[in-house]
């Protein structure tokens, strides 16, 4: 993976977290820039570490399937599985699935860690005992930060770093 990959995301990152959006431009550019890379080492073009252009596909379907069943089922929004989905073209098939689930559980602990200094850690806490208690699931407050979503673009790009310093 790239400088210019990373900043990419960045650009996402910082776009998702001002606007809850991921842009267009950005998923296209890194497919563009992964297939590109995948296709100039499958001929041997130059000398360049990426993947063959084969595992570039299949981490870009198998991405793209992975994240539009859990967006399907309400993990993360359309922007995040497009962006995460795109990723599957740099990483390949069988890292695509440890960066989906890498960034899941960032955006897991950044979201406990925005209930934290919102001081509603507690009060979450407080709901689930209850609703594993009783069995009777209270909702958040409609103007609480518990209610409200978490942009994902932040912990895409954490969990891109980790993964790209972790696959070297």
């Amino acid at each position: 993976m790239n400088i210019v990959v990373i900043t990419i995301i960045m650009y996402a990152a910082m776009y998702d977290l001002r606007f809850c959006k991921i842009p267009n431009q950005t998923v296209i550019a890194i497919i563009i820039i992964g297939l590109t890379q995948s296709t100039i080492t499958t001929f041997g073009l130059f000398p360049i570490h990426s993947i063959s252009l084969i595992d570039s596909c299949l981490g870009f379907s198998s991405g793209l399937i992975i994240c539009l069943f859990l967006h399907y089922v309400g993990v993360f929004g359309a922007g995040d599985a497009k962006l995460l989905a795109s990723l599957g073209t740099i990483v390949g098939f069988p890292y695509i699935i440890l960066l989906i689930s890498v960034a899941i559980f960032t955006a897991g602990f950044l979201s406990l860690l925005r209930l934290t200094c919102y001081g509603e850690f507690n009060d979450l806490c407080r709901r689930w005992c209850n609703a594993i208690i009783y069995k009777n699931y209270q909702a958040p407050k409609i103007n609480s930060v518990a209610s409200s979503a978490v942009p994902m673009g932040g912990a895409i790009l954490l969990a891109t770093m980790f993964c790209h310093f972790y696959l070297l």
